[in-house]
Parts: structure tokens; C-alpha cells; sequence
């Protein structure tokens, strides 16, 4: 079994696209976001502050994205210590703290009172699940009938309900969207909720009021939130992220980018379809932030990135929620060499792990022919130490088959994430590494 700190880097908040082939409709009509031009990424004032929240560790199994159980659906997940793409939500007339994840759709919140459930599913005493403040209301505009909400993160088991409620996020207030109230969960962060950032084709609406009768491939699609706010006119269909090591932890920005200062070419990368990445080829059209990605460029602490050695091609998806950065075999394991002295694999972690004082590589991200070096303080992660090892993890890890652009890439970038040009847009920030 993984310790609980190996379990505390492993984050990860998107379902797995192989599970979701949709074989029923809501019956609910919604504007699909229409396919534009990319835009300038202007600064807007529509910015929220970032911060970190910290989480009570948990002993699992290592990232694991969509388990099957007997439980109806309900799958055991591991927690981090840290996340760093968290804001404040209007919900109603309250402001709560919640994750940012662009890995899942749908806005929930926990409800007051909800049932703490174990790593199986099954009910457990209320202090095990570590939590931030609580919704003690009702649905504003009321609960919705015969549906229920119901959703397996790679760190959380959900079920509630869903309604109709008044949001608010960067100074925006979308009216009457369909969020849900979350009255049972194996959920351990310092959070209150979660704001969905992905496509409409990963909402987790299931005909019925018994979660435990769900049929995992008979869900019904709705219109998330951002989607609303874009049908009320209220933004354009980007949004971005821009972390901030110097100062406050960064921002969050809707219909445009926040005021930072960024250095060198911006890369555009097109948003790949589920026909394109294969994880539905009968569908043409996105689910997750899957991207090309060119490869890697990974070089000694002495060197410069020219005189490196490069890595090819992949295919991963962009995920605020996942702590980690997963890569192929191959690249994670030269990474892991290049460290002085090098990283050694623990297998009782599940992760490649150095001294804490070691010295990283110089290692570099390309996309779409732009080079994005990463900073040693993504290479190391500190002051999260293995109780069993004395060591520290490694920020790049070995995805084995599935690729992500975690946190520990995404913290040295602005990142622009464009749902009408179906790209995500990159540009290195200026900051102190």
C-alpha cells in the first residue's frame, strides 16, 4: 500500500475518457460554443486571486483515474498535500474557496451535514473527511427532480443533487446554473467545492434519484457554468491561469488574461478531439484538454538547453487538478537520471524520488515549437518528504500510458485556455525561479 505522503502528490480530478460513451440524452437544450477565430488575450479585470490549500493525507493506491467497484460507481481515490489552482466562488449569497479543475464539468458544492464515506464508498464518521466550510442553504432557483449528481475523481467519490443557483466567479455572476449539492463523499481537501473548467461531454447528470442505480455510460449532459456565462454574453469563451511564485499564488482570469508580465513566443496548441486521441473514435469532439506535444529537451545543471538531449512526441491533456506532471517511460526515466545525484524509482511510493538537496537537470517543455523551461522548484518537490525514504519526489513522473500536464508544468506558464479556436495557448512567465 502507498504511504500516505506518496498518496499526497498524487492529485488528479478527471475521469477517465474510456468510461464515458454516452448512450442517453438530458433532453435539455443548451448553445453549443461556437467555433471562432483564436482571440488577442487581452488583459481583463475579470481576475480572481489564487492561493494554495492544504489537504489531510490519505493511504492509497497510486493515481488511478477511474476505478470500477460494486458500490454503483462510487471509487476509492488518493488526496494531495497541496493545491495550488483554488479560488473564491460566489455560491448564492456566500463566497466559498474551491478547486479549479479544467480535468471535469461539472460545479458542486458539499452540503452541511454530508455523508462522510471511506476509500470503498461506505459510510465512515464525519472526521475523516477534512473539509473547508460547508452549504447549509437550498438550490436559490430550486432542486431539480429525477436526476442525481454522481462522479468518481482520481481523488474523490461524489453523489447529490443537482438545482439552480446564482454563481459568481471574476466579478462575473452567471444566473441560474445547474450546479449540484454534494450530500455524500470521500473527499479530503480544505475546500468547500469544486468549479468545472472542461467540455460539456464530461457532466455527470444520471436519470433517477439513487446514485447506487447509476449505469456509468447512461449519463446526461447539461450546460456547465462557463458554458452559461458565454450563452449570457457575459464573456468570451476563454479563460486563463497565471501562477505566481513572488507574490500572491496567481490568478485566474474569464474572457481574457490577468495583468502578469510573460517572456518570449506564445505556442498554440489545438484542442484534439476524442476521434483524434482515440478514446471515442466513433465521436468527433473534445472532452478533455488533450494536446500534440513536442517532446522534451532535458540537460545537465551546467548546460545549456541547445547542447541537450531531446525526447519525441506525445499526446497529454492540460489538468489544473493534477499535482503532478506525467510523462512517457522513457523521458521520466531520463529526468530521473539526470538529477545529481540521480533519482532512484520506490516502489512502495509508486514514484522516483532524490535527496532533498539534490541538484535537478535543466528540463524543458516543447510545444508547438516553443521551448518552456521549468523551474527546479517543479523538479523538487519540497518540503513534502517520504516519512519512509527522507526523501523528496520528483514533480515529473512516469504517466505509464496516460500523459498530463500537471501543476508542476502549468506553474511556469500563462496558460490560456480558448473553447471557441479550440486551443490552449502557453507563453513562459517572468518570475523568479
Amino acid at each position: 500500500m502507498v504511504g500516505s505522503w506518496a498518496a499526497a502528490l498524487l492529485l488528479g480530478l478527471a475521469v477517465s475518457s474510456a468510461a464515458r460513451i454516452p448512450e442517453l440524452n438530458s433532453g435539455k437544450s443548451h448553445q453549443s460554443l461556437k467555433r471562432r477565430a483564436p482571440g488577442l488575450d487581452l488583459v481583463t479585470d475579470n481576475v480572481v486571486p489564487l492561493k494554495p490549500v492544504h489537504s489531510v493525507l490519505r493511504h492509497q493506491k497510486g493515481l488511478r483515474r477511474r476505478q470500477s467497484t460494486s458500490n454503483g460507481g462510487l471509487t476509492a481515490i488518493n488526496n494531495p498535500s497541496q493545491v495550488n489552482y483554488v479560488a473564491e466562488v460566489g455560491w448564492g449569497n456566500e463566497t466559498y474557496s474551491m478547486i479549479l479543475d479544467t480535468g471535469s464539468s461539472d460545479t458542486w458544492i458539499l452540503k452541511e451535514g454530508f455523508q462522510c464515506l471511506d476509500s470503498t464508498g461506505a459510510p465512515t464518521i464525519q472526521s475523516n473527511c477534512q473539509v473547508g466550510p460547508q452549504f447549509s442553504g437550498d438550490f436559490t432557483g430550486g432542486q431539480i427532480e429525477n436526476v442525481n449528481f454522481n462522479i468518481t475523481y482520481g481523488t474523490g467519490i461524489l453523489a447529490g443533487k443537482f438545482g439552480w443557483e446564482d454563481i459568481t466567479i471574476a466579478n462575473i455572476t452567471v444566473k441560474d446554473a445547474q450546479v449540484a449539492v454534494v450530500d455524500q463523499a470521500y473527499f479530503n481537501f480544505n475546500v468547500s467545492g469544486l468549479f468545472g473548467l472542461a467540455f460539456a461531454s464530461l457532466t455527470s447528470e444520471f436519470p433517477g434519484n439513487d446514485p447506487t442505480k447509476n449505469i456509468k455510460t447512461h449519463y446526461m449532459t447539461y450546460e456547465p457554468v462557463f458554458y452559461k456565462m458565454v450563452d449570457q454574453h457575459l464573456s468570451l469563451p476563454t479563460f486563463s491561469f497565471a501562477p505566481d511564485r513572488s507574490g500572491p499564488n496567481g490568478y485566474f482570469a474569464v474572457g481574457g488574461i490577468p495583468p502578469v508580465n510573460t517572456t518570449g513566443k506564445t505556442a498554440s496548441a489545438s484542442i484534439l478531439t476524442s476521434k483524434e486521441t482515440r478514446s471515442k473514435p466513433s465521436i468527433n469532439r473534445p472532452d478533455y484538454y488533450y494536446i500534440n506535444i513536442d517532446g522534451a529537451i532535458i540537460g545537465r545543471s551546467n548546460s545549456t538547453l541547445s547542447n541537450s538531449t531531446s525526447f519525441p512526441p506525445f499526446v497529454g491533456f492540460v489538468d489544473t487538478a493534477t499535482t503532478l506532471t506525467l510523462l512517457p517511460t522513457a523521458l521520466a526515466t531520463a529526468i530521473a537520471g539526470a538529477f545529481k545525484p540521480p533519482a532512484t524509482y520506490v516502489a512502495a511510493a509508486g514514484l522516483y524520488e532524490v535527496p532533498c538537496n539534490a541538484t535537478a537537470p535543466k528540463l524543458a517543455i516543447t510545444i508547438s515549437g516553443v521551448s518552456f523551461p521549468v523551474s527546479p522548484a517543479d523538479l523538487i518537490l519540497q518540503p513534502q518528504v517520504d516519512g519512509s525514504t527522507g526523501l523528496c519526489a520528483l514533480g515529473f513522473q512516469d504517466g505509464g500510458g496516460e500523459y498530463i500536464l500537471g501543476a508542476t508544468f502549468l506553474n511556469n506558464v500563462l496558460s490560456t485556455f480558448d473553447l471557441g479556436a479550440l486551443e490552449v495557448r502557453f507563453t513562459a512567465l517572468t518570475q523568479k525561479l
